[in-house]
Parts: C-alpha cells; structure tokens; sequence
C-alpha cells in the first residue's frame, strides 16, 4: 500500500505552519512538537532533512529556529517527498542501478506498467506544491464552517 508516513505529515505540518508566519519569524522542533503533539526527538530529524534539503534554513543560537527558504508556491510535493524520505520509489526494482537482480527478473510481467504509475507518481508530486495543499486544506475548513 502507497502511504503518506509520520514523517511526511510531520514535515507537511511543520512547513504549512512556518509558511503561516513572517520571514523574520522562527519555528522551532519543541514549538512544533507542542502544538501538533509531535515526539520531539522525531521533529527535529524532519527539520534536520528538510534544512539539508534546502527547503528551510536553520538559524542557530538561543533565539534560533527554522524558517521557510521559498514561498510555498515553489515548494513542490516532490522535493518534501526527497527530503523526508529519499526518491520515490513504488516497487524496489525501478529506478535503483544497485539493486540485486531480481528472482522475476526475466518472467516479470509488471515493471513496465509499474514504471507508468511511478512515472504519473513522479508527475504529480513535481507539480502540487505546499500552495496547492494549503488551498485545498483553507477551502475543505471554510466548507465545514458552512
């Protein structure tokens, strides 16, 4: 089963709610963990990746934390997917040059159509961005407020 883990919806929590703020404010791992109930242990490895990943930039001292480095217009589902959890992959034999040969290497009958689905996959993460969410989530609340 494809699934969104913890930690996606941990990086996807954290990253909405820097975007909420101003540039000059900061978010830090236990400011987060506290509002969305989050181990902080776990938090702090997501931001770590999301920091390494460039997509925020952490600022370090008593008064640091992280902030987002682009507008979450640029921020691409694709690029939170590699950061949090390394390059999508739906089936262990696409797209990795090191992995051993496969026992249905020569008889398998689904690669090709795996492929397609991965490929689609890929699509629709490189062009739904943290935006598109944030919409998506803003129109769902004003639809139960109703």
């Amino acid at each position: 089963m494809i699934r969104i883990t913890k930690k996606m919806e941990y990086a996807l929590m954290g990253l909405l709610h820097m975007s909420r703020k101003d540039w000059h404010e900061l978010t830090t791992a236990k400011e987060l963990s506290q509002c969305y109930n989050i181990p902080s242990e776990l938090m702090g490895k997501v931001l770590q990746n999301l920091a390494k990943h460039d997509l925020i930039q952490s600022m370090q001292g008593v008064k640091g934390g992280y902030r987002l480095m682009r507008s979450i217009e640029q921020v691409k589902m694709s690029d939170i997917i590699t950061a949090v959890e390394g390059p999508l992959k739906i089936v262990n034999c696409l797209r990795i040059k090191t992995t051993p040969e496969c026992h249905q290497q020569y008889h398998c009958t689904i690669k090709y159509p795996m492929g397609i689905i991965q490929d689609k996959l890929e699509n629709l993460f490189s062009e739904l961005t943290l935006q598109d969410i944030e919409n998506d989530m803003t129109g769902h609340f004003r639809q139960i407020r109703q």
